[in-house]
Formats: C-alpha cells, sequence, structure tokens
C-alpha cells in the first residue's frame, strides 16, 4: 500500500503539472531513496505487518527482512537530501522528478529500462493499429 499510495501521488503530480503549466504552477515529484531517518523505527511504525508464508521468497517479505535490519544505516543523508531539494526549488524550471540518492536513481533507470524493453517489443504491432489515412 505504501508505493502504491507513492505511485498515485506521482501520478496526480505528474498530470497537475500539464494542467497547471499554463498558469505558470510547476509541480515536482520527489523520489527519495532510504534516508537515515528514524522512519523505521518502532516509534515511526505504528504496526508492524505479520508474515504469511504464502509470501514467502516475495519482495514483502524480503522488504520487511530489510527494513528490520536497516535502521540507521541507510544509505541517505537527511541533511544533503533537504539542501539538494532546496537547491533544485530554487530554480526557474523544476525537473518533473527529483530521484534523491544512488539507490532512487538506480530504481529509475531499471524502470526506464523496463518501459523501454515494452515499447520495443511491441512497437511495429502497435503503431500498425493506427486507422489508413486511405480509410
Amino acid at each position: 500500500m505504501y508505493c502504491a499510495s507513492k505511485f498515485a501521488v506521482a501520478g496526480i503530480s505528474e498530470a497537475l503539472a500539464v494542467e497547471l503549466e499554463p498558469f505558470g504552477i510547476q509541480s515536482m515529484v520527489v523520489e527519495p531513496g532510504v534516508f537515515r531517518t528514524d522512519f523505521l523505527d518502532a516509534s515511526s511504525l505504528s504496526t508492524v505487518a505479520e508474515r504469511i508464508p504464502a509470501y514467502d521468497g516475495t519482495p514483502a517479505h524480503a522488504t520487511l527482512d530489510w527494513a528490520a535490519t536497516a535502521n540507521h544505516t541507510q544509505l541517505g543523508d537527511p541533511v544533503k537530501g533537504a539542501a539538494l531539494i532546496y537547491e533544485v526549488t530554487c530554480q526557474d524550471k523544476l525537473p518533473g522528478h527529483l530521484a534523491l540518492g544512488r539507490d532512487a536513481i538506480e530504481r529509475r533507470l531499471v524502470k526506464i529500462r523496463s518501459i523501454q524493453d515494452d515499447l520495443v517489443a511491441w512497437q511495429d504491432k502497435s503503431a500498425a493499429t493506427a486507422c489508413d489515412a486511405a480509410a
């Protein structure tokens, strides 16, 4: 649910950026990697997900395993991340997406490659679904 809600916010932000551009209003999606904060503390996580055996070997359990050991060892420095957000937002033109951290950059590159692979694999057949101009 956490990732799905982030994806929804990014989609809304992208749509708003296009709709509001004529009014001089910009929108930027900040996509942070893992930052060394208290996010994984028990004080931050109100409930801990129970392990469901059917999910063994899935990303859900891998994330639970990682979260159990990653607290306060995350790669990102929150002060540096905040400074970059400030620097970017002081510019005249905002990027549509701002990846923060090496891990965030790598995730975006993987996503871009996946989208490119999907497009290339079906590009010719997809383009062929257009109506003929003579029709």
